[in-house]
């Protein structure tokens, strides 16, 4: 039988899923069990920049277990890297092998990685054996070919992984089309390890699909479909959930949600464009569910203040509504 209360972690979106973000997310809603923090990208020092670390330090954490992600193709940087993340206390860290942007994977990064099965042993062998923390991986079905990953298989069972997230597109796909649910079955199949689907959870009916026909798998990573719904995890959770209200007040709390990061972002980013940047992307999620989101984010696009684009915010959340 599917779990009643399934693991659910959040996806790592670069830029998106900030600290900040993580932050704001899980003083207004409930139902999350990890954050997933977006990748560090691994680097030939043995001192790291500790910038590059700003995102993950304890200190900045939203207070739910948290796993940071490396992205890299070199065994030593990544195991430098490591060391450092289990210098700030992590136990875990996921590789990312399913980055589907042309310019990662062209650097052989990412799922890039995924059509050279040899490369992929070779960085395992060594990271396995020297890293102090765990590994998990995150991969895509290949990078134009599916058959890629059930290739990578027979490597990725050799070693002592913790988990491997599977989102069952190819990397050209990007998010376009649908998954391929035939396909993460197969792979679900053949692999050793403990299994975590992610990819087109965006709403309670499809994430019961999937509890239905992999009754076995209890873990689930959520990205975009939760960016826009953030009352996503309570949905899937309202049984264990039971003190929650469920869609009580939806459009104050999405105000308390959004002037949260507003003020967080605020404070950390110099002028309004930098904020701007960063919350005309957060509308461009969460805008999907209101009644009148379409027409506030056309008109958000234009604002070039923060006072302007604070104005255009109030009047149309006054007047929304929220659609499941």
């Amino acid at each position: 039988m599917p779990s009643s209360s399934p693991t659910l972690i959040l996806a790592p979106m670069r830029g998106i899923t900030t600290m900040h973000y993580r932050r704001a997310f899980v003083r207004h809603f409930q139902g999350l069990d990890i954050e997933m923090a977006p990748f560090i990208p691994t680097v030939s020092a043995e001192r790291i920049n500790p910038k590059l670390l700003k995102d993950v330090l304890p200190e900045n954490q939203s207070g739910l277990p948290m796993i940071p992600q490396v992205i890299g193709n070199n065994a030593d940087d990544f195991v430098q890297m490591n060391i450092a993340l289990a210098d700030l206390g992590y136990t875990e860290v996921n590789w990312n092998l399913g980055c589907p942007h042309k310019p990662i994977r062209k650097k052989r990064r990412g799922s890039g990685l995924l059509p050279f099965p040899d490369t992929v042993d070779q960085i395992l062998n060594e990271v396995c054996e020297r890293s102090p923390v765990k590994i998990s991986v995150k991969v895509r079905l290949g990078v134009s070919d599916k058959s890629e990953l059930i290739k990578l298989i027979p490597v990725l069972n050799q070693f002592p992984l913790s988990e491997v997230i599977i989102h069952p597109r190819t990397a050209e796909q990007m998010y376009e089309g649908h998954v391929d649910l035939n396909a993460f079955d197969e792979a679900f199949q053949a692999l050793e390890h403990t299994v975590c689907y992610n990819g087109d959870i965006n709403d309670p009916a499809f994430f019961q699909t999937l509890e239905k026909r992999f009754p076995t798998i209890q873990r689930f990573m959520l990205g975009r479909g939760l960016l826009a719904n953030p009352f996503l995890c309570e949905q899937i959770k309202q049984s264990s959930i039971s003190h929650i209200a469920m869609y009580e007040k939806p459009i104050p709390r999405i105000r308390a949600f959004h002037d949260d990061l507003v003020d967080q972002y605020e404070a950390v980013l110099h002028g309004d464009h930098p904020v701007l940047g960063k919350m005309k992307e957060f509308w461009t999620y969460q805008a999907t569910h209101l009644s009148n989101g379409r027409k506030m984010f056309k008109k958000l696009k234009k604002a070039q203040k923060l006072s302007t684009y604070k104005a255009i915010v109030a009047e149309f959340l006054a007047d929304a509504e929220w659609q499941a």
